[in-house]
């Protein structure tokens, strides 16, 4: 079973949840709705719904482990664990 980090539900589709993912390329951690397929950098950005369309990036990404997170702008706001 692997354990998947998400911030909560997506501010701007409000459907999906925002999961964190790691850019493979730079390592930087991002928020990436489900549904929408948007993302955001950091948590400011979400407060701020400023976005990005993540199918628009030409990086590879994964899911963000727990050290990822600790070490991103995500590490002091709500986390919540999906077991998939």
């Amino acid at each position: 079973m692997t354990d998947n980090f998400h911030a909560g539900p997506c501010p701007g589709c409000r459907q999906g949840r925002l999961f964190l993912y790691r850019n493979a390329v730079t390592g930087t951690v991002y928020g990436h709705c489900e549904e929408c397929e948007w993302g955001y950098a950091s948590p400011d950005r979400l407060a701020a719904k400023d976005g990005f369309l993540t199918l628009l990036e030409e990086e590879d990404a994964e899911p963000a482990s727990e050290e990822d997170i600790r070490r991103s702008a995500w590490a002091n706001g709500r986390i919540f664990v999906a077991h998939e």
